[in-house]
């Protein structure tokens, strides 16, 4: 599924908390130190989804269908709330998950209505499109946040696809590149087994959280797919796949850090793949499995 695919599905399927979670995790790409805000007690969030002190604040309005009456009360009554509460900010973003239906003219009145009264903040109404546009536009400088933004809370649990695990072994196989491993003294990575501290591994190489708790999913996930079905896919086949996959992944991690060159080796793999959820997880599957067991990242 492609960037563009992912992110109307996340507009589509997410409301209320998990919308909200999504925009401060959106809004951080540009914003690194904005801070999401959680709700203490009676006090509830204070009118503050996303904050950042001096500059910006969020309020995330997601329900299931946007009424323009109700979203106009929860305009002037956050607005006026977050001024009350004494938060310090200059900025103030209402976003809306309209899910690209456009929203009603009455909505965009009742914000302009607000900045003539308030002329000393920048008020402004954010709608799907406008966010979805944002997040596009942080791609080329940012692909590994915006790639983690999308996948960090995908449930892989019930995965158990060997036949996109086989197209995936498959299309690797197939590599120009994998010829050339025929003539290196590398192990056979068929007879290895998962050593015990394979997310020990994962703490130490992988900095970015979201990230490590993602990964962290697949490696889990390969110890019970990969050892399961490794029989049924050739063994032989498996020393070239490992090596494969080293060689792309340390030749990557000479020049970016272990994320970036972990999603490189991804997307050279995925290119050749059908566009297809279950052949994604199924290569970071594989990925995750030679990670743990390969001569990839440091070991302590």
């Amino acid at each position: 599924m492609s960037i563009i695919d992912k992110l109307d599905l996340a507009f589509y399927k997410k409301n209320g908390n998990e919308f909200e979670d999504f925009v401060v995790g959106a809004y951080k790409l540009k914003y690194p130190d904005l801070l999401a805000v959680k709700p203490q007690g009676q006090k509830g969030d204070c009118a503050n989804d996303g904050y950042f002190s001096g500059s910006l604040l969020l309020q995330v309005f997601a329900p299931e269908k946007v009424e323009a009456q109700k979203a106009i009360e929860k305009i002037n009554h956050d607005f006026n709330r977050a001024k009350d509460c004494g938060w310090n900010f200059s900025e103030w973003h209402f976003v809306v998950n309209d899910k690209f239906n456009k929203l009603h003219t009455d909505i965009h009145k009742a914000i302009d209505e607000l900045k003539q009264n308030n002329k000393s903040f920048t008020i402004k109404l954010i709608d799907s499109e406008t966010l979805k546009s944002d997040i596009i536009g942080q791609l080329k400088e940012n692909k590994l946040r915006v790639y983690i933004l999308l996948n960090a809370d995908k449930d892989i649990s019930q995965f158990g696809d060997f036949e996109a695990v086989e197209k995936v072994i498959d299309a690797i196989s197939k590599e120009q590149d994998i010829r050339s491993f025929s003539d290196k003294n590398f192990r056979n990575f068929s007879k290895e087994k998962f050593k015990p501290d394979g997310i020990k591994k994962l703490e130490i190489n992988i900095k970015d959280e979201d990230f490590a708790n993602m990964f962290g999913a697949y490696i889990e996930k390969s110890k019970e797919v990969i050892e399961e079905y490794k029989s049924q896919i050739g063994l032989d086949l498996f020393t070239d796949i490992g090596s494969y996959i080293t060689d792309n992944f340390n030749t990557y991690d000479k020049s970016y850090i272990s994320e970036e060159a972990l999603l490189k080796t991804f997307e050279k793999i995925y290119i050749k793949l059908e566009d297809d959820r279950n052949l994604e997880t199924a290569l970071w599957v594989v990925i995750a499995y030679f990670f743990d067991i390969c001569d990839i990242g440091k070991t302590e």
